[in-house]
């Protein structure tokens, strides 16, 4: 801004450094004709008020007036403005003659100024005059157009101003005390953004987008948590209850035999459990895979043939799995996944219902289904399938229908190999389970 009036104040100054530099050179141009004239014709100056018609001095805008000894006895008066009489009170005439010098003075009986320029002629001293009032109108008017375009430009800064406040320095104050806020535990803090149309917008927005997805992982952490502690509950209790029963003596050995029995099956449950959350914690950790070359529908139909050795009644269609399909993965755990959905369809769905596996591709992606002819899945479990804990029937019990970590895990493997899994079911007409996995890593 003080750049701004700075460079205002200068433009005015050269202006009227400029215009007056014009009415000086006019003021020169009439003295040196006065000059010539007196030489050439030493009494041209004593005549009447009245010049001659043909008079070269006797120009439209210029006061000119003889002074010999006594009143100014004027020549001419600027058309403009008649009334234009320099104020010459105090003025060295013979100096100002001698230097032939401009100068300005007030005008009497006017709110102008005028150039002046004193020229020697013999019998006196005629001055010469201009007035300033163009140059002052000249002024005035820059003065006006500066005071506009200040008035403009400083309307634009506070705008600019306003609006980096409101668009960015006050979001990004929201953005820092919310950050403080979760920093201090209260993470329900939200920011509230301009459009997103704004970067500050986008930031505030992306943060809160960041927020709900961390308080949303710590649902998820807590009930994980929570889900894990019930699971290994149950047979802590059971180990813990038959421990008691045989430390106190009131267990005969038919009952011992059969506790231990329950402790070798709780024991095993809570292993697999175990192996479960550990599976899940490494692919949460994103460790990295242990890629290579896999035919895949070999690794299919070695799958199927585990389940046809599981459930040897079972009808199992392998038909439409494409030969010499490769695809690069991890096989160990994309063999786990595989295995994990079609074990969860041979335990929920009845002996006689078929199972197929089917396989295709194309130069990118590996589409494998797994379906089932069972009795299906209610719309209101669906969504929930992959959730890791969640059962579609919650009062099963947990030996028959296993921690409800299968298909989460089957899930987290497909993640981690950028693909995504799927589940489509009607109630009557089966479940199906479809992979997409891309080809190359």
């Amino acid at each position: 801004m003080v750049t701004v009036v700075a460079s205002l104040a200068y433009v005015s100054f050269r202006q009227r450094s400029v215009l007056t530099d014009q009415l000086d050179a006019q003021l020169e141009v009439v003295a040196d004709n006065a000059e010539r004239s007196a030489e050439r014709l030493p009494g041209a100056f004593i005549a009447s008020p009245q010049p001659r018609p043909d008079e070269p001095l006797l120009t439209g805008e210029l006061y000119v007036a003889l002074i010999s000894g006594g009143e100014p006895q004027v020549l001419a008066r600027p058309v403009s403005e008649p009334d234009l009489v320099p104020d010459l009170e105090g003025v060295d005439l013979a100096q100002a003659a001698e230097t032939r010098e401009p100068f300005s003075a007030d005008a009497l009986e006017s709110d102008t100024r005028a150039r002046v320029m004193v020229v020697d002629v013999g019998p006196g001293n005629v001055v010469f005059a201009i007035s300033t009032r163009a140059v002052d109108d000249a002024q005035d008017q820059l003065l006006i157009t500066a005071a506009i375009v200040l008035g403009v430009v400083l309307a634009a800064l506070a705008a600019a101003f306003w609006s980096v406040d409101r668009l960015g320095i006050r979001p990004i104050e929201s953005v820092t005390k919310a950050a403080e806020d979760v920093a201090a535990g209260r993470s329900d803090h939200r920011v509230e953004h301009p459009p997103v149309a704004t970067e500050a917008g986008r930031l505030g927005l992306a943060f809160n987008t960041m927020l709900d997805a961390r308080q949303a992982l710590e649902v998820r952490q807590r009930r994980f948590v929570a889900d894990a502690s019930h699971e290994l509950r149950t047979p802590l209790t059971t180990l813990r209850g038959y421990a008691a029963l045989h430390a106190s003596g009131r267990l005969s050995d038919s009952e011992t035999d059969d506790a231990m029995q329950r402790i070798h099956s709780e024991s095993k449950r809570m292993e697999a459990l175990v192996e479960d959350l550990l599976t899940l914690a490494s692919l949460d950790e994103d460790r990295p895979l242990e890629y290579s070359n896999i035919d895949l529908s070999q690794l299919l139909a070695d799958v199927a043939a585990d389940a046809s050795a599981i459930e040897p009644e079972r009808p199992i269609d392998v038909s439409a799995i494409d030969d010499g399909v490769q695809i690069a993965a991890d096989r160990h755990q994309l063999t786990q996944a595989l295995t994990t959905i079609v074990n969860n369809a041979l335990r929920h769905t009845p002996t006689t219902a078929k199972l197929t596996l089917g396989c295709t591709s194309d130069e990118a992606t590996v589409c494998i289904q797994i379906a089932d002819e069972g009795p299906g899945i209610a719309p209101e479990h669906l969504g929930h399938l992959f959730e890791r804990f969640y059962r579609a029937d919650p009062g099963r019990e947990r030996s028959a229908g296993g921690s409800g970590l299968g298909l989460s895990i089957a899930q987290a493997i497909v993640t981690a190999h950028h693909g995504q899994i799927d589940a489509r079911s009607s109630v009557g007409q089966g479940t199906t389970i479809t992979i997409d996995l891309p080809r190359n890593r």
